[in-house]
């Protein structure tokens, strides 16, 4: 899952569980259907919006800039003998999940259909104007993933610090 854009983590920590939960209450406001931020907005907000239901969180990082790749946050509290164990999974919007499938499954039928056509007439020349499919793959992929695993990175280690723990390999 390394190079993919979703992420499983435990962070383990000697925070109760009610000392974690106020620690998240503290960094959370309510989710906005319409958030202006940036140069025209305010900056007079918590640095993520969520919600917490029982012992566990939905959390997504507050940014003054569009990243469609941003990790929705969920996490679940558990005691584990003496410590407190942190459950949290960073995954993409569904929708976004969905989209990039698509596009990225039409790419690839059009890669496959490249390689065909290769293999099929193996005497013609060769054509750059052919790789612009792996060309859209890569860089399709690279998007997503880098795009995810920048804001991820942020999120983990803020949240390492918020929770005092250490993450579990």
């Amino acid at each position: 899952m390394k190079y993919l854009p979703f992420e499983n983590i435990t962070y383990q920590t000697k925070l109760e569980t009610e000392e974690i939960l106020n620690r998240i209450n503290e960094i959370i406001e309510p989710k906005k259907t319409f958030r202006m931020t940036g140069i025209f907005g305010s900056s007079d907000h918590k640095p993520y919006e969520g919600s917490i239901n029982g012992n566990t969180f939905n959390l997504t990082r507050i940014i003054s800039y569009r990243n469609s790749f941003l990790p929705r946050i969920k996490g679940d509290i558990v005691k584990d003998f003496g410590r407190t164990k942190v459950n949290v999974k960073m995954r993409v919007n569904t929708f976004v999940i969905v989209f990039m499938f698509i596009w990225l499954g039409g790419v690839g039928i059009g890669c496959l259909a490249v390689l065909a056509s290769g293999f099929k007439f193996g005497g013609q020349n060769f054509e750059p104007m052919t790789l612009i499919p792996f060309g859209m793959l890569i860089f399709g992929y690279a998007l997503v993933t880098g795009g995810f695993k920048y804001e991820s990175l942020k999120s983990k280690k803020y949240l390492a610090e918020l929770f005092e723990a250490e993450i579990e390999k």
